[in-house]
């Protein structure tokens, strides 16, 4: 088996194929003249925050690091089978928005042909995505190909999906079990063109940490990896474990997460966690969000606290649509992050479940400061931060009723509106809670009286939606926001809403499941290791924290901190086969 180079960073795997071809073949040498155009293609500018630097006044952009724009190169340009992991805050979710967003890019015309799918619908929800079951027709537990292929066949949407799909991508794989993922590669070999390709031709790009949660079993029955399965060896050209970790800056705190990954703690490591159950004592009343192993337990946490507090509830009812069936439309809305009823209270504790740039994230908590409509907290935007309102489409420069040119805080005001997004940088009174206007009104050619007589054009203030205006606690510091109705949608490949939910983008967060809080980076995290039953989810859970600060764990007990086997024994295969190949590469190097 041939195996490509890759840098000292990275552990890759590679079969032998034919090669499409690299950028820069046929092309012309330009020492002088970097191409622009492929480097802003294969090494994406990202926000590392919203907030503009104090003496440049930009705001800092990082690149993907040299092993993540290898993947990117592998996928985009060579168009290999492709599986990349690595331990939690090592980028995955990074690399795999940057993969996504290329390859829209490269396919804008024929969007059809990407599929972004997941092993389970909170995942899917992140990345825009659907359910693998979803996407290929799939009912859970069965493996019957041919009542499977009758099955598909009638279903024209299924039938297409399968034909047109030049690029399936799957995240969270871990937990796809392996003999869903061989069901799967029969498929795609009966359902398309004769090819001699594995998976009928179809390039895959995997994603996942398969020391997180395991595929779920019944009856006790020990988990069936993906790479367990006999297509797997057949479908996946290379392997690239990423090695540089984003999310946790603390450099012991990264090496404790590596032995709780593998399940092999050092007497230094347990002496750490042991003393983690220390209380988390801050100067604001923000308390950790707990992570329970079962959601029944979070819904009773969350619920208690809820009743405790004073005041009247507001309840946001989801507005649901969608093409898809009624009962798979339900079956789709139910598996969605945003609930169908969401109940809150000033003094609230929240959790956002939405990424909106990379200080206000997936997991970003804050507390209720009261309900206020939309033109409240836009006539309230601290027009010093109001180039931070992130914007998703560049409005063009429109102009005030009197003529005159928009003020910056006026037109990031209008762009939120027009977007339906939140509203940031509310400035509020004196009680901390009441967004005080702040925004210049341009009347100064306008008739008191004459203002007074015009009709009130649409709604009244009265008749507005009262929003959660939510005070964030993120990296960058304290942040109060508007937070009004986000859109959640489950796409076919034609980008068709089989489900959609419009829903304010909020949970309660003074407990959350293992489950959901896997792919998010929390700042305050307690957890009862005692209550962990499951492979995995210690991992998991400690993983969420971006900090040793910012976690406290009791009950802590090495026996429940426990990695598969078989888990184990496969990562143990491929770094031993890394470590001869950099050997040899060493000695290729020595020798010349």
């Amino acid at each position: 088996m041939a195996r490509s180079q890759t840098s000292a960073t990275s552990i890759t795997i590679t079969k032998k194929r034919k090669s499409t071809g690299d950028i820069d073949e046929g092309r012309p040498k330009q020492a002088k003249q970097p191409r622009k155009t492929l480097d802003t293609f294969f090494a994406p500018q990202l926000p590392v925050s919203a907030t503009p630097d104090e003496e440049t006044g930009k705001i800092e952009h990082v690149s993907l690091n040299e092993e993540q724009i290898r993947v990117l190169k592998m996928v985009v340009d060579e168009e290999k089978n492709v599986f990349f992991t690595g331990s939690a805050g090592t980028g995955k979710s990074l690399l795999l928005r940057a993969i996504i967003s290329a390859l829209r890019k490269k396919h804008a015309k024929k969007p059809e042909v990407i599929s972004v799918t997941a092993s389970t619908g909170m995942a899917a929800s992140n990345i825009g995505g659907v359910t693998i079951h979803s996407w290929g027709a799939v009912t859970p537990g069965m493996h019957d190909i041919e009542k499977l292929i009758s099955f598909v066949k009638t279903c024209r949407p299924a039938h297409k999906r399968w034909k047109d799909t030049k690029v399936l991508i799957i995240d969270e794989v871990s937990m796809v079990d392996g003999k869903l993922f061989d069901t799967l590669a029969q498929l795609a070999d009966r359902l398309r063109k004769q090819t001699n390709k594995p998976f009928g031709g179809i390039q895959l790009i995997v994603t996942g940490d398969f020391f997180q949660l395991p595929p779920v079993t019944s009856g006790g029955r020990s988990p069936f990896f993906a790479f367990q399965s006999k297509s797997w060896s057949k479908c996946i050209d290379h392997i690239v474990i990423l090695k540089q970790v984003f999310r946790q800056k603390d450099t012991q705190f990264v090496d404790l997460l590596n032995e709780m990954r593998r399940g092999q703690i050092s007497v230094e490591g347990k002496a750490i966690f042991r003393g983690l159950s220390r209380p988390l004592t801050f100067t604001d009343d923000l308390l950790p969000t707990e992570l329970f192993p079962l959601r029944s337990e979070v819904d009773k946490s969350n619920a208690a606290r809820l009743t405790s507090l004073p005041g009247e509830l507001q309840i946001f009812e989801a507005r649901d649509t969608g093409t898809a069936a009624a009962d798979k439309r339900a079956k789709l809305l139910e598996n969605m992050v945003a609930p169908k009823d969401l109940q809150l209270k000033v003094d609230a504790q929240v959790m956002l479940i939405k990424n909106v740039d990379e200080t206000l994230v997936n997991g970003s908590v804050g507390k209720i400061l009261g309900f206020f409509a939309f033109s409240a907290a836009v006539a309230s935007i601290d027009p010093s931060a109001a180039q931070t309102v992130k914007k998703e489409v560049t409005p063009s420069r429109s102009s005030t009723p009197s003529g005159k040119p928009k003020s910056s805080s006026q037109e990031s005001a209008s762009s939120t509106l027009k977007l339906g997004s939140m509203v940031r940088n509310v400035c509020v009174g004196e009680d901390g809670r009441t967004p005080v206007a702040i925004l210049e009104t341009e009347k100064e050619n306008a008739d008191p009286e004459k203002e007074d007589k015009k009709p009130s054009k649409g709604k009244s203030a009265k008749d507005e939606e009262l929003f959660p205006l939510v005070e964030f606690f993120t990296h960058q510091g304290k942040e109060i926001v508007l937070v009004v109705r986000e859109e959640f949608r489950v796409e076919d490949n034609e980008g068709k809403p089989l489900a959609r939910r419009v829903q304010v983008p909020l949970v309660l967060a003074w407990a959350m499941s293992i489950h959901k809080s896997q792919g998010q980076t929390i700042q305050r995290v307690r957890i009862d290791l005692g209550k962990v039953f499951e492979k995995g989810q210690s991992y998991v859970a400690l993983s969420r924290a971006a900090s040793l600060d910012g976690l406290q764990v009791v009950r802590f007990d090495p026996t429940k901190v426990q990695a598969h086997a078989e888990v184990v024994k496969w990562s143990k295969k491929i770094e031993e086969e890394q470590a001869a190949l950099a050997a040899v590469e060493q000695k290729d190097t020595t020798s010349a």
